[in-house]
């Protein structure tokens, strides 16, 4: 058994201010919320401790917010809600001139949402309000932008023709939610950033915006400011994303081993057999916990 294993937080509350949780494949799955889970966040805010839940979700905050509530957790046992969706409007209210392919300053910058060519809705909640205008076709884009598949995706291939255009025309996509795979009740999905991988390794450009990348963790240390990294715990089942993102930014991490990497790592109990596995992944994504979650729990 890993010394890594604990039975759950509470074992960990007094040495940190500030808890980071993930949402999908930690908090619930989309459906329902996961046992253990709400006595968790009621005893963190017994406590006094900080909780944001800290989600690679390409909506905004507030859809995610009313998702928790019907789910059953309630707005009073979390402190802030930070999606990257939020921090991908943020990034795109600057106007970054590094994005800008047709249209030149002071002229809006013009994105073609990709989630828009399925019915989505995400993209245009982001860059609602903001100056940016939706282009028509790839061909009038500065950049794409995607942002959230929901629970039923698109093919893998559905953008492929876009993409290729996009490609000739050396336009970035921006990325709203890094994550290649998703928690859905029917199993694991693929998400965003399995697009994003597709166009990055064909040789289009990706601005990556979520975990694991650096500019979600400084939106989130600033605002749980002043808390330093080193006395936030985040709480992830993600190695790839949770993880890696965490020991990039200085913050402690702890993984939930029955989310996104259940099937891979199996049961605790097998000893030695679950530490080999387990180093195998961390091995495999470069990011190493600092402690193990069966799952989340006080």
């Amino acid at each position: 058994m890993t010394e890594r294993l604990i039975d759950g937080l509470a074992a960990l509350a007094p040495r940190y201010e500030a808890f980071l949780l993930d949402q999908f494949g930690v908090l619930h799955d989309g459906t329902s919320v996961y046992p253990g889970v709400l006595p968790c966040l009621e005893a963190l805010k017994e406590a006094g401790k900080r909780v944001v839940i800290l989600s690679n979700s390409g909506t905004l905050q507030q859809p995610n917010r009313e998702r928790l509530a019907r789910l059953g957790i309630p707005e009073d046992l979390y402190e802030d809600f930070v999606t990257s969706g939020e921090v991908a409007r943020a990034y795109l209210a600057a106007s970054p001139y590094e994005l800008r392919t047709v249209s030149t300053a002071p002229a809006p910058l013009r994105c073609l949402p990709l989630g828009r060519l399925m019915g989505g809705e995400s993209e245009r909640a982001i860059l609602a309000g903001l100056a940016v205008a939706e282009a028509a076709s790839v061909e009038d884009a500065d950049f794409l932008m995607v942002a959230s598949f929901g629970q039923e995706p698109p093919p893998r291939d559905a953008f492929d023709a876009v993409l290729a255009v996009a490609r000739q025309r050396h336009l970035t996509l921006v990325c709203a939610n890094p994550d290649v795979r998703g928690v859905s009740p029917n199993g694991l999905i693929h998400a965003p950033g399995a697009l994003a991988a597709d166009y990055a390794a064909a040789g289009g450009k990706v601005v990556h915006i979520g975990k694991p990348h650096p500019l979600i963790y400084r939106h989130v240390l600033q605002k749980i400011a002043p808390v330093s990294a080193g006395r936030v715990l985040a709480v992830g089942d993600s190695l790839s994303h949770d993880i890696a993102g965490a020991q990039r930014s200085g913050i402690a991490s702890a993984l939930v081993i029955e989310g996104i990497h259940k099937e891979e790592l199996g049961d605790p109990a097998d000893g030695e057999a679950f530490e080999s596995r387990l180093a195998a992944l961390e091995r495999q994504h470069h990011a190493r916990p600092d402690f193990v979650l069966r799952h989340l729990a006080w």
